[in-house]
């Protein structure tokens, strides 16, 4: 597998390199060493490389924004409310970096962070390491994170967080916040997509997108399942939610055989397979954008993009009945989300 190391710009005065692998048939992935972000995950069509993420060449459209954008979420997805939870009968209070609440990670975590990179371009691998203490992130005890990527000749990119707990209990539940639009670059948002997911619930949330440990069926835009028609969805939902789309949290049987989403362009018939072991899929369809956003596929209109985020439902930490997200001292988990490409 062919393997580049080139640079990507600069960051809080620090160097970005982006980590580059190619399989045997002109699939890539790149990586950068800030906040790990999937930064290219790319086929070739005619000998023309078509981008399968939302991206950009230039780190400042990553940093810019509050997006999020394909990077690496840890210790913890989503949102905790009031970025309090109680652990071992302690009652934990983590930063607040949104309304009160604790966003993915909280003010320092992981997706502001610079990793160690080294590569194994033989496995097809880039290998990520970083430690955060309680001092640097506010959560509970420190936890050494590595966050493997895998590329293989059959274009499946597997991503494994690993996740070892060590000076006090904590809790550990990553994701990547990837961001994906498969139709050519002159289309400007997903409507022409169909997005399946193994799912007959979402949760209910209330005005500042905290759960509240209810659970609602599946009906008509939600119902993607059995409508994938995503186009369709986002215009029933533009004048139905304050959103104006999907900004939800999907229940998912993450014991079911397959895939937990599928992904596909109607026009090309391109396709990414998700596969996930874990009970929730967040679906973000980049409602609201800043204008000075220069994307792949334009700038900051709503839609341009879905983020399809695999994990243990949010703010589990305080609802218990979500699956539990603790890590115990001087123990280590992990876990993996795939992506599969598929062109039919």
């Amino acid at each position: 597998m062919k393997f580049v190391k080139t640079h990507f710009g600069s960051y809080e005065n620090q160097k970005v390199i982006k980590y580059t692998l190619e399989n045997d048939h002109g699939t890539k992935i790149g990586v950068l060493n800030y906040a790990g972000i999937w930064q290219e995950f790319s086929v070739l069509e005619h000998g023309q490389r078509r981008q399968l993420l939302l991206q950009s060449d230039s780190i400042q459209n990553y940093t810019n924004n509050d997006l999020y954008m394909n990077r690496v979420i840890a210790r913890t997805a989503g949102r905790i409310r009031n970025g309090r939870f109680s652990l071992n009968d302690q009652n934990i209070q983590t930063s607040q970096n949104e309304n009160k609440h604790s966003l993915h990670g909280g003010e320092n975590g992981f997706a502001k962070q610079f990793f160690d990179v080294i590569t194994h371009p033989d496995q097809g691998q880039i290998v990520l390491k970083k430690t955060l203490t309680e001092s640097d992130d506010t959560f509970p005890g420190s936890l050494d994170l590595t966050v493997i990527y895998t590329l293989t000749e059959s274009d499946k990119v597997t991503i494994s967080f690993i996740g070892k707990q060590t000076a006090a209990d904590g809790v550990f539940n990553p994701t990547m916040h990837a961001y994906f639009n498969l139709a050519e670059e002159t289309v400007h948002d997903i409507q022409g997509h169909d997005l399946w997911l193994n799912s007959q619930q979402h949760l209910e949330m209330d005005a500042q997108k905290i759960p509240t440990g209810q659970l609602i069926s599946n009906q008509a835009a939600f119902d993607l399942k059995n409508n994938p028609n995503l186009g369709q969805a986002l215009t029933s939902l533009q004048k139905a939610v304050p959103e104006a789309g999907f900004d939800d949290v999907f229940v998912i049987d993450g014991h079911a055989k397959g895939p937990i989403a599928h992904l596909t362009d109607r026009q090309s018939n391109y396709e990414i397979a998700i596969y996930s072991k874990r009970n929730a899929l967040v679906v973000y369809t980049a409602n609201g954008l800043h204008d000075d956003l220069s994307l792949n596929h334009g700038g900051g209109q709503p839609w341009i993009g879905v983020a399809l985020e695999a994990q243990t439902l949010p703010n589990s930490e305080n609802i218990p009945s979500f699956g539990d997200v603790t890590l115990a001292q001087d123990s280590q988990r992990k876990e993996s989300i795939s992506y599969q490409f598929l062109a039919n």
